[in-house]
């Protein structure tokens, strides 16, 4: 359980990298980023040919991709930790080349059962 201050949050599931999480939050996570940013290329798209209002919400969604894309780092170096390995391994996330296979195994490998220098315990911060 977190200590006093260390709460655990969607905030701090989102956008921090202390502690661990497991598979499901992880998914969760990435699954949120996924739904908004396909909401906002609908958007962008079914507006037709108001040009004014595409290129507002064409601005809107990569601005959503580099939050995203901030926010994938944490979840993965949280999961890293919650695996047991250091959190620099989730830069491999953003290389296209790499990123479909390390995102897979994420969400596939165990979580550590005992706690480790990371944390206490999966989707706990680290105290």
């Amino acid at each position: 359980m977190s200590g006093p201050g260390q709460e655990t949050s969607v905030g701090w599931a989102l956008f921090q990298w202390d502690g661990r999480i497991g598979r499901r939050v992880f998914i969760l996570g990435s699954a949120f980023w996924m739904m908004v940013n396909a909401g906002l290329v609908a958007l962008a798209t079914a507006r037709g040919s108001d040009e004014t209002l595409t290129m507002e919400l064409l601005s809107l969604f990569f601005a959503s991709i580099a939050l995203s894309m901030v926010s994938l780092i944490m979840l993965g170096i949280k999961r890293l930790h919650d695996i047991g390995l250091p959190g620099i391994g989730a830069a491999l996330l953003v290389i296209p080349a790499f990123s479909l296979i390390v995102f897979f195994l994420l969400c596939v490998w165990p979580s550590s059962a005992t706690s480790n220098r990371y944390g206490p315990a999966s989707n706990a911060r680290a105290g």
